[in-house]
């Protein structure tokens, strides 16, 4: 899952807030220094991959897009469910998706100073661009994606593809990417608020 997922699914604390999202911007090395509630954010993040890379639903969504996009395709994924997921906010949150944003940003803008500076600077240019209101919006994946394409390149250039070209896919496979989701999601959002469900 991406941001908004993640955010929806913590805890309505700013720490928990924090770290469900900081965990894809802090180096591992710099987590045991970071406040407990945060940690415990990172760790309710990473739980939540893991039950969302093995699920057989996530797995044929994978499945769904074209094979020339190998091991992006769940990165692909996890975005486009984030798009699929503000689509139908109501059915998953009783707050509008914008009175969440709202306070979502606030809470990250008041504890961002709890992370190391790169991943500081990470979580207030999301909040303050009310990032994750935006993937409503095809443009706000389109971007999303750039960034990601971008962030790869850094890191791993011989690897890195234009994910922004896959919308073409995406879009192709909607209707049914709207039912794996619609499947998949409600189990997500059961696991993470049962004990160790989602570990």
């Amino acid at each position: 899952m991406n941001h908004l997922a993640h955010l929806l699914l913590a805890e309505p604390t700013p720490e928990s807030r924090l770290g469900n999202l900081a965990a894809d911007y802090v180096w591992h090395r710099e987590i045991a220094g970071l406040p407990e509630a945060v940690r415990r954010g990172i760790k309710q993040h990473q739980q939540v991959d893991a039950f969302t890379d093995r699920h057989p639903v996530v797995q044929r969504s994978i499945r769904r897009l074209n094979e020339k996009w190998g091991w992006f395709t769940g990165i692909l994924i996890d975005v486009y469910y984030d798009h699929l997921l503000a689509l139908s906010w109501a059915d998953h949150s009783p707050v509008p998706l914008d009175l969440f944003a709202f306070e979502v940003n606030a809470d990250l803008l008041s504890v961002a100073h709890l992370l190391p500076a790169s991943a500081e600077e990470s979580v207030r240019r999301i909040a303050e661009t009310n990032r994750i209101a935006t993937y409503r919006d095809l443009s706000g994946i389109e971007a999303a994606l750039i960034r990601l394409t971008y962030i790869i390149r850094q890191r791993i250039p011989q690897r890195a593809m234009e994910l922004v070209e896959a919308m073409p896919d995406l879009a192709a496979n909607h209707d049914d990417l709207v039912v794996d989701f619609a499947e998949f999601f409600p189990q997500l959002i059961k696991a993470s608020r049962t004990p160790s469900g989602v570990g």
